[in-house]
């Protein structure tokens, strides 16, 4: 009898937790992010949201400093609130914050673009037509976003709407998130379009002065913007996030373009990976990582275990700042609703142990583990190439670090995306008091392995220009 009674308290227990782990906070209320882009705020109502996102930066960033100077900074910002005009449009106040936050110098600190966007979009507000890279220091035509409204790709854009390429270049830096000027000039050129409307209030017409390749002589058109769905931008297309195939004499390419998804999922899709190079006795792995965008860099660990020569780490160490606000959003993304009342279960959370106990707003330092490769007659044995680019974001540029410092193989491609070491895990939303416009913060300062600290991207061992196919590249150069 006391078995059956043991047997069903032990059964009550687990569909109890069962059902406190189904348990989840009620979703956000994003309709108070909703804006207006014509409505107007008066400048009192745009001083005290520059307050607010300044001083939210103050208290959740750990080093809103670390590239600018903090005096200079705050007499910027001054400058900036004792200008402000009576009113100015929600939509150029965006776009007055956005260039505040750009001076943060931080990659994963921005502001929300998304929904300004819609309303823009909503009323069928246009966009330039064209799309355009820059190419040392000249606006050149790529493509165009229209087919009826072209001009032939390699014309070079010398005024739009009456600024000069120089003026326009600088004024689009303004915008841009990346951390160096070499890789905002890369972002810009990947959406010229998308950074014209960030930057500057221009709808309708576009006058366009221009030269040709065939012609010395300038040029000048106007041309009519397009709606946001008649727009086409490759590189903003969506893949899936893991791909692996063999190529001929049984090259094996992997193609990874985010850390995200079920961790489970993708430690089987690894094993079976490197299961099936094993049964083709392939010699050569190609990681293709072009526009990984990040997500969970643990997924890179699990990676790395198949063909590191090592014991490696995804990154030194990291200095987390535990304020009450990142606390909550990573409870809302991390742990279940029902079971926060069981305190231990933060100790088995990967990065909730790091702050369980932590003070409020301290500044956790965490030292990384070091992980274990594979045994070498389990692990990959073959040579392994690395592409990456200037897409190459947050926890995929921390792959490339670890791969490159570890001697796992040869990086092909273009610098990273991101800083060696830089700021990112920013959980929490903000939304300003009275524009309404939401902002992410950066949480977490990663150290790189190789210490670098500098305004510097993780370059490849072969650099190789953006025209070259990479895949080919490394087939034609090191494995034929």
């Amino acid at each position: 009898m006391k078995k059956k009674i043991i047997w069903l308290f032990i059964l009550a227990f687990i569909v109890v937790i069962g059902y406190l782990v189904t348990l989840s906070d009620p979703p956000i209320d994003e309709s108070i992010k909703f804006v207006d882009i014509n409505s107007y705020l008066t400048k009192k109502e745009m001083t005290n949201d520059i307050d607010s996102l300044t001083k939210t930066f103050e208290i959740i960033h750990p080093n809103p400093y670390r590239f600018i100077n903090k005096a200079g900074f705050t007499s910027k910002v001054k400058s900036i609130k004792v200008q402000l005009p009576d009113s100015l449009k929600v939509l150029n106040f965006w776009r007055l914050l956005d260039q505040i936050i750009i001076n943060y110098n931080d990659a994963h600190s921005n502001l929300d673009d998304s929904y300004v966007l819609t309303d823009y979009v909503k009323k069928e507000r246009l966009f330039f037509p064209l799309s355009a890279k820059i190419q040392n220091e000249k606006l050149i035509v790529s493509k165009s976003e229209n087919i009826e409204q072209i001009l032939p790709e390699g014309t070079e854009i010398l005024k739009i709407n009456g600024k000069t390429n120089k003026e326009i270049i600088e004024s689009l830096l303004k915008h841009a998130t990346k951390e160096t000027r070499f890789l905002k000039l890369l972002e810009i050129s990947d959406d010229f379009g998308f950074y014209l409307w960030k930057t500057y209030d221009w709808d309708s017409e576009y006058k366009i002065h221009y030269r040709s390749n065939e012609s010395a002589q300038s040029d000048s058109i106007i041309i009519n913007g397009v709606k946001w769905g008649n727009r086409q931008n490759p590189s903003k297309i969506k893949t899936e996030s893991y791909n692996f195939t063999l190529l001929k004499n049984n090259v094996g390419l992997l193609k990874i373009t985010d850390f995200n998804g079920d961790e489970g999922e993708i430690k089987n899709f690894y094993e079976k990976t490197f299961e099936t190079l094993a049964e083709k006795n392939s010699s050569h792995l190609i990681l293709d990582f072009r526009g990984h965008s990040g997500g969970a860099d643990s997924y890179g660990e699990h990676l790395a275990k198949y063909f590191a020569k090592e014991p490696y780490r995804k990154l030194s160490r990291a200095y987390w700042k535990i304020t009450p606000d990142f606390k909550q959003a990573f409870d809302r993304r991390f742990i279940p609703k029902g079971i926060r009342w069981f305190k231990p279960i933060y100790l088995v959370n990967e990065y909730s142990s790091i702050f369980y106990g932590a003070e409020q707003n301290e500044l956790v330092t965490v030292n990384y583990e070091m992980k274990r490769p594979l045994s070498e007659e389990d692990r990959y044995l073959g040579n392994v190439y690395l592409i990456t680019d200037h897409n190459t974001f947050s926890a995929g540029s921390i792959f490339a670090e670890m791969f490159k410092f570890y001697n796992m193989g040869k990086i092909v491609g273009q610098p990273t995306g991101n800083l060696y070491s830089f700021n990112g895990f920013a959980l929490a939303n903000f939304t300003l008091p009275n524009s309404k416009l939401s902002f992410q913060v950066s949480s977490v300062y990663n150290i790189a392995n190789n210490e670098e600290e500098g305004i510097k991207s993780v370059q490849p061992d072969d650099i190789i220009d953006l025209k070259k196919d990479p895949v080919d590249y490394i087939i034609e150069t090191y494995i034929q």
